[in-house]
């Protein structure tokens, strides 16, 4: 594996709005059901863009992306809310289709979607469970079985996240002439194929394993040696293993190609954007943003409907994509034609952009978690060591406690708390503090705490507003 250098982590921590909050309600709502149901979720047919386990992805990656900006010292239910995520993906209506679409394409009967191509399904579930491994001290999907799909009573795929990663690379290296694999049966996504790259990149940072760097080289060398990137900067949507191309250009499906290629191909996933930005791209005299090609936004493509919802998917791409490079213009112009066009309404507590699928609102929410490299820098870094033995915000009732921001010094914690649904007195689960060791509260019901033999302890606090806490060590003077 060819070195690479030393990057000072980036260590940023934001504090979420009260609007945040109210979308990240939104997609805890999605997500902390019971996990057999899909109450909210747009239900249709599972082939295409519309499908459950599109959504599932965004909300997931969306979560992860909250608790790394906002609060890396909380896991509690922000955690438990993208282990369900996961576990959803799981679900047998989540995946079946792939039996059907594989019987149709290839005339061959298995139900398991993950052995043989597919990436449409394998890449995008390795990149959930890659940046929930990364936030957090869970390996239980990396635990033999862990990702155990079930066909049948009698029938199981008794995956982990080491053997989906396997199995990717696998199809990856089956075709010598061509390093990327087929989403729907002969039709290979570059996009598609920077989720299993991405995977396969934080598999190896986490777990020790050396599977990424020659397919991320081969993968590079495919793009020009096989005209995957066009002369004029753009991204081939999609190709048969044999070379045919299908016809049109698509302006998300380059932002979002470069939002994924950033953590790998940083000078390409550059390059992309500029293509975008540049030639593609237009900031109107009322300060919303123009953009070239009219088909994309005539179309939800996570719910069919055309109209007053067309475009939502492509804002939430750009949004991304300007968000990521750091194209501050570029973000307040999308930003302006998303509050123009689709207004977020509020129920409950949660706030979603009207007229949109819930896939487009997935594809905003990730945007406006997100930050400069903050999505690469979560793919390809491991957490800092100070917010590793750090304490943490492991227990809060949802949605009595909303955790505005939640980040550790290493010995301290450092918490922004608001009531979620009106004044209440909320009981926390303090983690990771040293065992039996006491500690200063600020903000809280009592003076101190003791942490037990475990290193846990349980603190009582108001929450009337807007709340500070910070709880540290009680050390006593020098």
């Amino acid at each position: 594996m060819s070195s690479t250098p030393t990057v000072a982590i980036n260590t940023t921590v934001t504090e979420s709005t009260v609007e945040d909050l109210a979308v990240l309600r939104y997609l805890l709502d999605l997500t902390l059901q019971p996990l057999d149901r899909f109450d909210g979720f747009t239900v249709t047919e599972q082939f295409l863009l519309g499908a459950l386990r599109y959504q599932l992805n965004n909300v997931g990656w969306a979560l992860s992306l909250a608790q790394r900006t906002r609060t890396p010292a909380f896991t509690g239910y922000l955690a438990e809310a993208q282990r369900n995520a996961i576990h959803k993906m799981r679900d047998r209506r989540v995946w079946r289709y792939w039996a059907y679409e594989q019987l149709a394409g290839y005339g061959r009967w298995d139900p398991d979607p993950i052995a043989h191509d597919n990436v449409m399904y394998s890449g995008y579930l390795a990149v959930m469970i890659g940046l929930y491994e990364s936030l957090n001290n869970d390996r239980s999907f990396s635990d033999p079985g862990g990702l155990e799909l079930r066909w049948s009573k009698r029938r199981s795929y008794p995956y982990d996240f080491g053997s989906l990663c396997e199995a990717m690379v696998r199809n990856m290296r089956k075709r010598p002439h061509c390093p990327q694999y087929p989403c729907e049966p002969h039709l290979i996504y570059p996009l598609c194929n920077t989720f299993a790259l991405n995977g396969l990149l934080m598999h190896d940072r986490l777990h020790g394993t050396d599977w990424s760097c020659d397919l991320i080289d081969a993968v590079r060398t495919s793009y020009t040696r096989d005209g995957w990137i066009r002369p004029d900067g753009r991204f081939v949507v999609a190709r048969t293993a044999f070379g045919m191309a299908l016809p049109g250009l698509i302006t998300g499906n380059d932002a979002w190609i470069a939002y994924w290629l950033h953590s790998l191909m940083p000078d390409i996933a550059r390059q992309t954007w500029d293509t975008v930005s540049t030639k593609l791209l237009a900031i109107g005299t009322d300060g919303q943003i123009l953009i070239k090609g009219k088909a994309e936004q005539l179309i939800d493509v996570g719910n069919y409907k055309m109209g007053s919802s067309g475009g939502g998917p492509t804002h939430g791409m750009l949004a991304n994509a300007a968000t990521e490079f750091g194209d501050h213009d570029i973000a307040t112009a999308v930003n302006n034609s998303v509050q123009q066009r689709y207004p977020l309404i509020y129920q409950h507590g949660a706030a979603r952009h009207s007229n949109l699928s819930v896939l487009a609102n997935t594809y905003l929410a990730l945007a406006r978690f997100g930050g400069p490299q903050r999505m690469s820098e979560l793919i390809s870094q491991d957490r800092a060591e100070h917010w590793r033995r750090g304490p943490v915000l492991a227990q809060a009732a949802y949605p009595d406690v909303l955790v505005a921001r939640a980040v550790s010094d290493g010995s301290a914690l450092d918490l922004v708390l608001r009531p979620g649904d009106g004044p209440v007195t909320a009981t926390l689960g303090i983690g990771n503090l040293t065992p039996e060791a006491e500690y200063v509260v600020t903000g809280g019901c009592t003076a101190t705490l003791r942490a037990d033999a475990g290193g846990a302890a349980h603190l009582t606090v108001p929450l009337r507003d807007r709340t500070e806490l910070r709880i540290a060590p009680n050390r006593p003077p020098q």
